[in-house]
């Protein structure tokens, strides 16, 4: 296997040089991006790669005349081939920003790197879920694919409700359906599997999202969970922020509020997911009615407003 290493890398470097940028990260190629595209069946990259006649020979297999990418393979000598300087899979267990060469996705300066980034967080933000231990429930997207699968996919809603002309109906245990264009939800649960329920209807659609997400103070005061691990905080974000994206249409905007205790991060989190080029601004605003000010260092008597575009025009 050391022997073709650099070989596959020469391939690759050539076949997707057509790409522009998009898979470059300066000279280096960009291997987050490449493997991102690899399992999601980028229909553009497999076609280009199908061409490459290394590819062919190595990871392309016909069997009873239909021809089989071993895309897996390919993923596997891209994430653990100890040739490519620019991946950084082998950090996945650190916590940190870099910049320069290491860390970077797209063209990015910087981005935010931390543990199970490449997971899933079942939490919930209700404490009630809490208490049951779910809040730290993760789900590697490899080795228990099946598992978020099921989780993410078509879910049917119960105890339904509908409102309208002074009346309310319910509907329960019956077929439902909606007019999207119409009608108004109120959906009420685990909000990723919330989303995630939603996408096949609105997926591209969504012009405004607003997110009022927990600002991990540690507080008790809270009725929802306000207590996170940073890192599993981080992943929560992710985790929502990436269905988000998909459900903005090409004219939408996503409004983020949240405080000092995670606003940096979040704010290098969502450039990473919604590109830096396609932030708008960060608005800050005072969310209390107070004139004055008896904190021992600076107010914070303020929250922030983190605003990005899908496409930046």
């Amino acid at each position: 296997m050391t022997k073709i290493e650099p070989k596959i890398f020469e391939e690759l470097k050539i076949a997707l040089s057509s790409f522009g940028g998009k898979y470059f990260v300066g000279e280096e190629l960009n291997r987050s991006k490449l493997t991102d595209d690899l399992r999601n069946y980028d229909e553009a990259l497999l076609s280009k790669l199908f061409k490459v006649e290394f590819i062919k020979q190595h990871f392309i297999k016909e069997i009873s005349g239909n021809k089989l990418f071993q895309i897996d393979q390919l993923e596997e000598a891209i994430l653990y081939n100890d040739y490519w300087d620019t991946s950084y899979t082998k950090y996945e267990n650190r916590v940190g920003l870099a910049s320069k060469n290491k860390f970077l996705q797209d063209n990015q300066d910087v981005v935010l790197n931390f543990p199970f980034k490449d997971g899933v967080l079942t939490a919930s933000m209700t404490k009630e879920d809490n208490e049951n231990g779910y809040d730290d429930a993760f789900l590697n997207e490899i080795i228990e694919k099946d598992e978020i699968d099921r989780l993410f996919d078509k879910k049917i809603l119960t105890n339904v409700k509908r409102l309208g002309d002074n009346l309310s109906e319910n509907v329960d245990n019956q077929t439902v359906f909606f007019d999207k264009e119409n009608d108004n939800l109120i959906v009420k649960g685990n909000n990723l599997l919330a989303l995630h329920t939603l996408k096949e209807f609105y997926a591209g659609q969504v012009k405004l999202i607003y997110i009022d997400p927990p600002y991990n103070t540690g507080n008790d005061g809270f009725r929802y969970n306000d207590r996170f691990n940073h890192s599993s905080w981080l992943t929560f974000m992710k985790n929502r922020l990436d269905i988000a994206k998909g459900l903005l249409g090409e004219n939408g905007s996503i409004w983020v509020n949240i405080d000092s205790n995670e606003g940096h991060y979040l704010k290098v989190l969502m450039d990473s997911i919604f590109e830096r080029e396609n932030f708008i601004a960060d608005v800050i605003w005072n969310h209390t009615k107070q004139s004055k000010n008896d904190e021992r260092f600076f107010s914070r008597h303020y929250n922030n407003l983190l605003v990005y575009s899908k496409i930046k025009v």
